[in-house]
């Protein structure tokens, strides 16, 4: 979610529905998803609020629209949880609302009527509507909804929002950051094998401290990003001593660094990590960057793996008389991922070691005071199942030590692995299919089904998913399902698309007898080409009375 240094404008939608109306087809997987309470049907997606003059005040995602067809045919509209700049308005209704239906679709409309306030300033500040106007279509699963206007009456003069909804199947996240639990004494790590703690670190993460003799580094702090809420960010700030740069970076393996005397033979980075198994297709993080002291690329490294990768002679330690203590180490990550060494000796491997995915991404340009949201993909090398993962966020350039500016900071917060479940096409005869989109899970084609049994072809958005097609012919429709690749750990990383086919195109539909005693018209085969002789099997064959009837041959 994207955060603000304002205060920020949060709205969750909902709407209350019938059964009946939209959840009659709905497959079992999707019925677990939407239902609520007395049957309704749930929408989940982005919201996007707008002031009055059309700037944009953020993006909220998971935003929920709830939709009731009530006993008279007329549909109820709820706004839950109304909040302007930390006002809490309440619940707005708006009642019979009357939907218009074709071709499946539904549509909504509503212009400045009152909506009713409950369970908020109907209570406090005896405020009991508010204005609204809105249109929402709705297709199966998918819905966009444009509220063009929410008008909250306040004592000086009304306050007047906007909003624009769509409806999507939202990736599986599995949050990654500890950064709100208690952090923890940070104990560099050195070939001595340092017992001084400098500073803190969070929970789970190490961050580049420096320990030497003459001096200690305390590269991270603890950013409080909403103080209402408890939440904390990780703020990475580049340092300097003596005319050294020292880089600011976390990761999940183990920081380390080497020196001798004040600067000289300088190295560093991480090895280790944390053992992991699954195949995420990306990861998301929120980050604010800032480069008050000149222009520099923040980096951000991730990387799968299996096996061990050994270096000697590594030097590990900062020597300010001296030479650094050489160690062997133990998965570093420029031996994982193939890029030369400066210092150290060879580097072996297991016979299974192999570096299966990686990230290496820049960030390039400030954010100008404002939180925004990153997704970055993976690029996967093989299709092995990892073992280990380690993931590295710099507030600088990394793996180039002489662009190091200090001064410069990155902050990082809500670290999510990501996991696709959905599809990026679906082809019926080479075309996709009409109004396709990843997050609508519902189509309906006209046609006869078998027509199409050899012409479907649907591709997931990500390689690591798997998917199962399945065609009912009872039902006469298809129903394609797409696991992530930790399904086996979430079971809500699944999407179930559905199909339906209308049979009004070739196909025969409708036959009513099998009795073979008054044939004598034109003759089709089951998918509803005309034939010119009855072949082997089923044929269907126009009655003496117009009815089509079955005839085995």
């Amino acid at each position: 979610m994207k955060r603000f240094l304002l205060p920020a404008f949060a709205l969750a939608l909902a709407v209350n529905a019938n059964a009946t109306s939209f959840q009659a087809n709905m497959t079992a997987e999707h019925q677990t998803v939407a239902q609520v309470a007395d049957g309704s049907k749930t929408f989940s997606g982005d919201l996007s609020v707008y002031m009055a003059d059309g700037s944009e005040m953020g993006t909220t995602e998971k935003s929920q629209i709830l939709v009731t067809k009530e006993s008279d045919g007329t549909y109820t509209f709820v706004l839950e949880k109304f909040t302007v700049d930390a006002t809490f308005v309440g619940d707005a209704t708006i009642s019979k609302l009357q939907g218009k239906e074709e071709n499946g679709e539904i549509t909504l409309e509503a212009t400045d009527v009152d909506a009713v306030i409950t369970n908020g300033l109907n209570e406090t500040l005896g405020i009991n509507k508010v204005v609204m106007s809105m249109t929402a279509s709705i297709q199966g699963d998918y819905m966009v909804a444009n509220i063009s206007k929410v008008e909250v009456p306040m004592e000086v003069k009304p306050l007047i929002v906007s909003a624009k909804f769509t409806s999507k199947v939202y990736d599986s996240i599995t949050l990654l950051d500890s950064f709100e639990d208690e952090w923890v004494k940070c104990i560099p790590w050195d070939s001595n094998k340092n017992k001084n703690a400098v500073g803190k670190t969070p929970t789970g993460w190490c961050v580049s401290n420096v320990y030497t003799t003459a001096k200690t580094f305390n590269v991270a702090s603890r950013l409080d990003v909403n103080e209402d809420e408890s939440d904390y960010a990780v703020k990475l700030t580049n340092k300097s001593y003596m005319g050294q740069n020292v880089p600011a970076y976390m990761t999940l393996g183990t920081s380390w660094a080497t020196a001798k005397g004040y600067g000289g033979n300088a190295d560093g980075g991480s090895f280790g990590g944390k053992e992991f198994t699954t195949r995420p297709d990306a990861i998301r993080f929120d980050y604010l960057r800032n480069t008050p002291e000149g222009k520099e690329n923040a980096t951000v490294v991730a990387y799968l793996w299996k096996g061990t990768y050994t270096q000697k002679n590594v030097p590990g330690n900062t020597a300010i008389l001296g030479n650094p203590t050489p160690c062997d180490m133990t998965d570093r990550d420029r031996n994982i991922l193939g890029m030369p060494t400066d210092q150290g000796g060879d580097v072996t491997k297991t016979s299974d070691a192999e570096c299966i995915a990686t990230i290496n991404y820049s960030i390039t340009s400030s954010t100008n005071g404002e939180w925004e949201t990153l997704t970055i993909p993976f690029e996967y090398k093989t299709n092995s199942t990892p073992e280990k993962i380690n993931i590295i966020f710099a507030a600088t350039d990394y793996f180039n030590r002489s662009k190091i500016v200090s001064g410069n900071t990155l902050c990082v917060d809500n670290v999510k692995y990501v996991y696709y479940h959905t599809l990026s096409d679906i082809k019926l005869n080479g075309t996709t299919i009409d109004g396709f989109n990843e997050n609508r899970t519902e189509y309906t084609v006209k046609g006869n089904m078998a027509d199409y049994k050899n012409a479907l072809d649907c591709t997931p958005k990500s390689a690591n998913s798997t998917k199962n097609v399945n065609w009912n012919d009872a039902e006469n429709l298809v129903t394609i399902t797409v696991k992530g690749s930790n399904y086996a750990e979430d079971n809500e990383s699944i999407t179930v698309y559905t199909v339906k086919f209308e049979g009004t195109g070739t196909g025969i539909h409708n036959v009513t007898s099998t009795s073979t005693n008054s044939a004598n018209g034109a003759i089709y085969d089951l998918s509803g080409r005309k034939l010119q002789t009855m072949q082997k099997g089923i044929n269907i064959v126009r009655g003496k009375d117009g009815k089509m009837i079955k005839v085995m041959k």
